[in-house]
């Protein structure tokens, strides 16, 4: 923590220093953001669902980020963010102020009207966010996504359409070699190298009031093990803040290759062919400053099928957002892999998730929710449990205490059932619980 704050203020000393009299006085260029995170996690019987077993744990996860955002002339600006996720006690009272946990989150510059009024290129580490980000997220309820690369965005009258390449991994030159002359740094080329590779568009059409209309291809090539697979997907929504429907539906489907023989685990040439759909459909009710939303909700990512060798039916999330997906306790993730809870389920299983729930949204102030869940593989394999994940029941409230400052309380309970306890002798389906506290301040 000491770390963070040392480099965050070296950072903006720097900036002060550089920054010209002239400038610094009548153009003030630069705004300073930040983000405070600091939360209470109980959770119980993740491991072996037996509430006679002593397994449960409170601990405090924590994120704190500062950011300068720099505006310039000729439409040049630039995002400079530091940040560091831990947990309370890792170190200890006293600090050695040699720990190197702080990083650079987001670093990156942007010309904005670039060849045209239309179009902004940003360069750099940076996040990447789309649609309801099921592919493309911040995943801020944790320690974030950023990624490093070029990213060019289109903001047309009707439509939105963006670009980017990024380089998840380099695996071309070794760790530590990144900033020295060719002649000392070891190159290692070709495939196996583990380099991957980032690249898509995303289009967005706002044809309607508060609806939109989504259309996107991705592809993600892994030098390591061959990989190169393509997802396409469409998605429309309609969002109300006042009295109505509202929905959010999106289908995606992956094709390509998920590993070559060559360079793969199992041997083989194996085609990706991963799906998934997402749906909440719902009705908003307005009275003054109250709103009053009920919905249904569906969930679903295929799974591998175990009886073919040549193909992975299992869905790849790529680099979505899981919280909150599957419920407020993120048991599940909409993953091929869904789980690391106990029990028969076995890995390669996918993930179906059906809920109803409600929220209300009072005065501007106060949110209080409820929603149940419904769980199951889509796929049973070799296991001989059946399907079924269980049930969980989520309800959480939230406090605006300033423009600034919210708090959030979630309880959230997962009933399990064959398909990660199994049915032998011994074993034990106890009640999982995660009971969260949440304080964010941002800037």
């Amino acid at each position: 923590m000491k770390k963070l704050l040392y480099v965050a203020l070296l950072a903006l000393g720097v900036v002060v220093m550089m920054t010209p009299p002239v400038m610094a006085q009548e153009e003030k260029p630069f705004t300073i953001h930040g983000e405070v995170r600091f939360r209470g996690d109980y959770n119980n019987n993740d491991s072996d669902f037996d509430n006679n077993l002593d397994d449960g744990a409170l601990f405090f996860p924590f994120r704190v980020r500062i950011a300068a955002e720099g505006k310039f002339s000729h439409n040049v600006s630039t995002w400079i963010e530091i940040h560091h996720a831990d947990f309370a006690g890792k170190t200890g009272p006293f600090q050695s102020g040699q720990s190197a946990d702080a990083e650079l989150y987001q670093g990156n510059m942007t010309l904005d009207q670039l060849w045209s009024k239309s179009f902004s290129l940003r360069i750099g580490r940076q996040e990447i966010v789309a649609g309801n980000e099921l592919l493309l997220g911040d995943l801020d309820f944790y320690t974030g996504i950023s990624h490093d690369g070029g990213v060019g965005n289109w903001k047309l009258k009707k439509v939105n359409v963006m670009v980017w390449y990024t380089r998840p991994v380099e695996g071309s030159v070794p760790f530590g070699f990144s900033n020295q002359p060719p002649d000392v740094i070891p190159i290692f080329p070709g495939f196996g190298s583990g380099t991957q590779h980032f690249l898509g568009g995303y289009a967005t059409w706002n044809f309607k009031k508060s609806q939109t209309f989504d259309v996107y291809g991705m592809d993600f090539i892994n030098r390591g093990n061959g990989a190169n697979f393509q997802t396409v997907g469409v998605r429309y929504a309609h969002d109300t803040t006042g009295k109505g429907f509202f929905w959010d539906v999106e289908g995606v489907k992956q094709a390509g290759q998920f590993e070559s023989a060559a360079l793969g685990v199992s041997g083989n040439d194996v085609d990706a062919s991963g799906q998934a759909l997402e749906g909440w459909f719902g009705y908003s009710i307005k009275s003054g400053k109250k709103t009053h939303r009920f919905y249904g909700r569906l969930e679903s990512a295929s799974g591998d099928k175990a009886n073919t060798t040549g193909k992975n039916e299992g869905f790849i999330p790529l680099f979505g957002d899981f919280h909150n997906r599957l419920g407020h306790g993120d048991w599940f993730r909409m993953a091929n892999n869904p789980t690391n809870l106990g029990g028969g389920a076995g890995a390669a299983t996918g993930i179906q998730g059906l809920s109803a729930g409600y929220t209300g949204y009072y005065n501007d102030r106060h949110e209080f929710g409820v929603a149940v869940w419904q769980y199951k593989a889509k796929e049973q394999n070799t296991a001989t449990n059946g399907k079924k994940l269980g049930t969980a029941t989520d309800v959480w409230y939230g406090f605006n205490y300033s423009r600034n400052l919210n708090f959030t309380v979630s309880l959230s309970e997962l009933s399990p059932d064959d398909a990660l306890t199994g049915t032998g002798p011994g074993t034990t389906n106890d009640t999982v619980q995660r009971l969260y506290g949440q304080a964010r301040l941002r800037f």
